[in-house]
């Protein structure tokens, strides 16, 4: 049989740092920073819902063999991540971009995070003229989240048949023509996505 690893948490990176310290393997620096890096990517500084305490002492470890303070490092990562220069509309929607299906329903959705609630505001037009105007590529809704990583919040922008009523089915509220603001939504697995699910299958 296929043996595989599967724990309740919110970065691959903090498995591998566990098993690190069952196997009393000592972790350098370069690595722990890495490892670190992902683990602050993966919960979005601790503030996904995916995050567990296990996620946030692994990473908190890892900092300290590095040497890096996390507030610091995470800023400038993430900032460096969501850089938008020389990048188009479309690089930026399918760079994070997975299928999801249900009931016969095929949607795609997309996600950005930033730290930078300015670039985000400047992005959503542009993003929802590339949605538009773009080939649905298979799918019969699509769907783009801006994550604000300090407000800890999403604004979506939908295209598709239906999509307005589904959406505003899934999150309640009124969405406008091709948008709607989502507080405290940061996860797609764990927020966006059970939610469109439950709304196509009612």
């Amino acid at each position: 049989p296929v043996y595989f690893r599967n724990q309740p948490v919110g970065c691959t990176s903090t498995i591998v740092y566990l098993m690190y310290l069952e196997n009393q393997v000592e972790i350098d620096p370069k690595m722990a920073g890495l490892m670190c890096s992902a683990i602050l990517s993966d919960t979005l500084m601790f503030r996904s819902p995916t995050c567990t305490p296990v996620d946030k002492n692994a990473a908190e470890a890892l900092a300290k063999i590095a040497g890096i303070d996390i507030q610091e490092h995470a800023e400038k990562m993430f900032r460096a991540g969501s850089s938008l220069a020389d990048k188009t509309p479309e690089e930026i929607f399918y760079q994070d971009f997975k299928k999801f299906s249900a009931n016969g329903v095929n949607f795609g959705v997309g996600q950005i995070s930033s730290l930078d609630k300015k670039e985000l505001e400047e992005l959503r037009p542009k993003i929802a003229e590339f949605m538009e105007n773009s080939d649905r590529n298979d799918v019969d809704m699509m769907f783009f989240l801006l994550t604000n990583i300090l407000e800890e919040s999403s604004d979506m922008v939908f295209v598709g048949e239906n999509a307005k009523e589904l959406v505003e089915a899934a999150f309640g509220g009124e969405a406008s023509e091709n948008h709607i603001y989502l507080p405290g939504v940061v996860s797609r697995k764990k927020q966006f996505v059970p939610r469109v699910l439950g709304a196509i299958q009612q």
